[in-house]
């Protein structure tokens, strides 16, 4: 993976994951989403993600502003939060992969730094966005997928080591 990746808190040299910015509201405001994105939390608390997420998260904070599910206070509060726990796990894909992904596959730049990141870092995707998970099946899964996936997929394991019983010797 190159750069190593660390969240306060948690061990050096854990798994990580690309996380949308979906998925970064849904483990920081209250949704319907949110008990998933723990799940996922509790199996690779090592998330990682495009500097983009910040727009985006501070876009999805407008919009529960503006549906008066969050104050402003609060909303600022949230974003304390995660800027905080995220400061230290910003990763910019290269502008190469961004575009190249996003003319392929004719999806948004937005989209494509996620995905670029996730193929150049060679770990999961994980989004709620069902086209990216269509489209890029080997990279992009959805929060309910990586939790129920086998615990050896997405992550390196060392192999456990064989032991046998001793022979006594014979004189």
């Amino acid at each position: 993976m190159g750069e190593e990746v660390h969240r306060p808190g948690q061990e050096r040299g854990a798994a990580v994951i690309v996380v949308d910015s979906n998925v970064l509201a849904a483990r920081n405001l209250t949704s319907v989403q949110t008990r998933a994105a723990e799940q996922v939390e509790e199996l690779d608390p090592l998330w990682i993600a495009p500097p983009l997420w910040r727009y985006e998260f501070q876009n999805i904070l407008a919009k529960t502003i503006w549906a008066r599910q969050l104050t402003p206070e609060a909303a600022m509060a949230a974003w304390r939060t995660i800027s905080t726990q995220m400061a230290e796990n910003e990763h910019e894909p290269s502008p190469e992969k961004v575009i190249e992904l996003s003319s392929r596959y004719r999806i948004t730049g937005y989209d494509a730094n996620f995905i670029a990141l996730a193929m150049e870092m060679g770990v999961m995707c994980v989004t709620e966005d069902g086209e990216l998970q269509r489209m890029f099946p080997g990279i992009a899964v959805s929060m309910k997928d990586f939790a129920t996936r086998p615990s050896s997929e997405g992550r390196v394991r060392e192999a456990q080591p064989v032991y046998r019983t001793r022979q006594k010797r014979s004189n």
